[in-house]
C-alpha cells in the first residue's frame, strides 16, 4: 500500500477497538498490498499556474487520448473537479478510464477541515460540498464511494477500497457490484476492514459476475459456499489473485482457481483457515504463500510455474508441530523455490519422501532451480542433516540462500528436535554434492551470530564451491563487522582452503533494527526481478520496488508514524 494511503486511513479507522491478532493482519494487508496507479501526492490544484503567460491554454487543446491518460493518473476527486474546466473536459472525464481509491476521498494527513460526503450530483459537477463528517459517522465513507461509482459512466481501470467496515454495507455492496460489473472494473482490490478475528463476513458471491478483471485483491471475507456458486461466470482474463486473511475451504480454493484461465500470479497471505494448495494451472508463473497455515502445497501440474515461494507459511499442527508437505511434480520451469525449513517442512519430489540418507537420483531430484532458499538451524543436528539431502535434490542450483535460526527456539516441527552437536568432520563426511561443487555461484547467509555450527558450514562450501564466486554474509542484530563476531569470521574463513581462491567474501552489519526474518513481497511478485530473495535494497521498508516487509516488529514502527498511533507489545 502506498505510505500516503496509510497516512490517510490510519487516523480515520478505529485500530484501538482491534484484537491483537486483527491488528497484526491488517498491518500485513497494509504493507503488503500493491499501490493504486494514481496517488494523492500531486494534487491537481497548483500542479501547473492557472494560466499561462500568454494567456493560451495549451493543456486544453492537447489531443482527447492524452486529456484522458491525465485524467487517469489523478486522485478522483480531481480528476472530477476537471469538469469545472470547460464542456471539452467534462466530455473527457466521462470516457476516462478512472482510479477509485477509498482513501482519496478522505483529507491528506495532516491537513485541516472536515471529511465529506460527495453527493452524486455533486461528483458530476467536481464540487466536494461540506455535508457530512465521516470522521464521525462510518457510512460517510461507504456513500462517498456509492456516489462516484454512480456518476461516473465508466469503465473504472482499478477501484481501491480498502478502508470502509463493509459488513454494515449489505445494501451498498449489492449496489458496488452492479456498478463494477456494469462498468468494465479492471482492477479491484477489495480489502474489509474488521476488528475481531472471529468476525465472518460473507463475501458477495456477485463477484463472480465481474468478469472484465485483471487484477484482484480481497481480505477479511469468507469465501462463499461454492454448492450455491454453480453457474458463476469466474474471472476469464484474471491474471493476478491475492488473497489476504480469508476463510476458505480446500474446495472453495479449488473453485476460484479454477475459474481463473489465465491466472499467472498467486499470493495467499494470513489464511485464517488451513491452506490445501494444489497447483495444476498451466498458466501459473509464481506462487507466494505467507504468513499463514497452511497443510499442504503441491505442485501437481504447472508447465510454466517458476516461483515458488514460502515466507512464514506454518503447518496447523500447533506449536509442537508446524510441519506441513511441500510436494513438486511437474514443473520443468521452477527456478525459484524457498524459503524451504528442513525441521518443518515434509519435502516431497514425485512420490519419494526426502530424507537425511536420501540419495540423488533421477526421481529425486529437479534440474529446473537454479535459486534456492533454506531457512534452518545449522546447530541441530537433525536439521543439518537434512540440508545436505535437500542440496542434491537440485542439482543446478546457482544461488543459495541460508536463513540461520537460534538453535535455542524450538517451537518447530518432528524434525527440529534432534540433539547433539555437529562440527567441520560432519561436513567434510557428507560426501559429493554435485551443485555445491560444479554449480554455486553465490552463497548468501543471513543473520550470522558466529556459531560453530555456522562457521563450519561456511567453511565447508568454501573448501568444496569451485565456481563460488562471491560469499555474503550479513551478520545478525546488535553485530557489526568489526566487532568480535565479525573479525573471527574473517579469521577463520581465512585458514580456510578455498576451493577459488578468487572468490569474494562480503561482510554486512544488518539493514533492519530488529531480529528476523525478512521478505519483500513486491520484489518476490516482480517476474522481472532477477533475485526474489534479495532485500539488500530494503530499507525502513521502503525498497526499490517500494513494498516490502521487514522483521514483524518493525511493521509497528509504520503504524506508530503514521497518525500517531502507539500500540502495546
Amino acid at each position: 500500500m502506498d505510505v500516503d494511503i496509510a497516512k490517510t486511513l490510519v487516523p480515520s479507522l478505529n485500530f484501538f477497538g482491534m484484537d491483537e491478532t486483527v491488528l497484526t493482519l491488517t498491518k500485513s494487508a497494509f504493507i503488503n498490498l500493491p499501490h493504486p496507479p494514481a496517488a494523492n501526492a500531486a494534487p491537481l490544484s497548483g500542479a501547473v499556474p492557472a494560466r499561462a503567460p500568454d494567456g493560451v491554454d495549451r493543456i486544453s487543446l492537447l489531443p482527447a487520448g492524452i486529456l484522458r491518460n491525465i485524467v487517469s493518473r489523478l486522485p478522483v476527486k480531481d480528476a472530477a473537479r476537471t469538469t469545472m474546466l470547460s464542456t471539452r473536459w467534462r466530455r473527457v472525464w466521462h470516457t476516462t478510464p478512472l482510479v477509485l481509491v477509498d482513501a482519496h476521498l478522505l483529507p491528506v494527513a495532516g491537513t485541516t477541515g472536515s471529511i465529506h460526503r460527495a453527493s452524486t450530483s455533486s461528483f458530476r459537477l467536481g464540487a466536494v460540498p461540506p455535508e457530512r463528517d465521516l470522521s464521525s459517522a462510518p457510512c460517510g465513507l461507504a456513500n462517498a464511494v456509492t456516489s462516484v461509482l454512480a456518476a461516473h459512466p465508466g469503465p473504472f481501470c482499478c477501484v481501491y477500497l480498502t478502508g470502509t467496515p463493509m459488513a454494515p454495507h449489505r445494501d451498498e455492496l449489492a449496489l458496488w457490484f452492479q456498478h463494477l460489473f456494469a462498468k468494465g472494473t479492471q482492477e479491484l482490490f477489495f480489502i474489509n476492514c474488521v476488528k475481531k478475528f472471529d468476525t465472518d463476513v460473507l463475501l458477495p458471491a456477485t463477484i463472480f459476475r465481474c468478469t472484465s478483471l485483471t487484477k484482484l485483491y480481497i481480505g477479511f471475507w469468507r469465501l462463499p459456499e461454492t454448492a450455491t456458486l454453480k453457474g458463476a461466470a469466474g474471472f476469464p482474463y484474471l491474471q493476478e489473485l491475492g488473497l489476504f486473511s480469508l476463510i476458505m475451504k480446500d474446495e472453495d480454493l479449488i473453485f476460484v482457481l479454477n475459474r481463473c484461465p489465465v491466472l499467472v500470479k498467486l499470493l495467499i497471505v494470513g489464511s485464517r483457515w488451513p491452506v490445501c494448495l494444489r497447483i495444476q494451472c498451466h498458466s501459473l508463473r509464481c506462487v507466494e504463500v505467507c504468513e499463514g497455515i497452511a497443510s499442504e502445497i503441491t505442485v501437481v501440474h504447472a508447465s510454466h510455474l517458476e516461483r515458488l515461494l514460502m515466507w512464514d507459511a506454518w503447518g496447523a499442527g500447533g506449536f509442537t508441530n508446524l510441519s506441513f508437505k511441500v510436494k513438486i511434480g511437474h514443473a520443468p520451469k521452477l527456478r525459484f523455490l524457498g524459503f524451504l525449513v528442513p525441521g518443518m517442512h515434509k519435502l516431497e519430489i514425485g512420490n519419494t519422501v526426502i530424507k537425511a540418507e536420501t540419495k540423488a537420483s533421477p526421481n529425486t531430484t529437479v534440474l529446473s532451480v537454479q535459486m534456492l532458499a533454506v531457512q534452518i538451524k545449522l546447530g541441530t543436528r537433525i536439521e543439518a542433516k537434512m540440508l545436505p539431502s535437500y542440496l542434491r535434490c537440485f542439482p543446478n542450483v546457482e544461488t543459495l540462500y541460508v536463513q540461520s535460526e537460534n538453535d535455542d527456539i524450538k517451537l518447530c516441527g518432528p524434525q527440529s528436535t534432534g540433539t547433539g552437536k555437529l562440527n567441520l568432520k560432519f561436513w567434510r563426511e557428507v560426501g559429493p554434492i554435485e551443485c555445491v561443487q560444479r554449480h554455486i555461484k553465490k552463497v548468501v547467509l543471513r543473520e550470522f551470530r558466529g556459531t560453530r555450527s555456522e562457521l563450519d558450514f561456511l567453511k565447508f562450501i568454501a573448501e568444496h564451491a569451485q565456481v563460488l564466486e562471491k560469499m555474503v554474509i550479513v551478520l545478525a542484530h546488535g553485530n557489526s563487522p568489526t566487532d568480535s563476531v565479525g573479525t573471527n569470521l574473517r579469521t577463520k574463513m581465512a585458514s580456510a582452503n578455498w576451493a577459488n581462491p578468487r572468490c569474494e567474501l562480503m561482510i554486512f552489519q544488518t539493514l533492519f533494527h530488529q531480529q528476523g526474518t525478512a521478505w519483500c513481497y513486491l520484489a518476490a511478485f516482480d517476474l522481472s526481478n532477477p533475485d526474489p530473495f534479495d532485500i539488500s535494497k530494503c530499507v525502513d521498508m521502503t525498497c526499490q520496488s517500494q513494498k516490502c516487509a521487514v522483521p514483524k516488529s518493525t511493521c509497528k514502527a509504520l503504524f506508530e508514524t503514521i497518525g500517531n498511533v502507539s500500540f502495546e507489545e
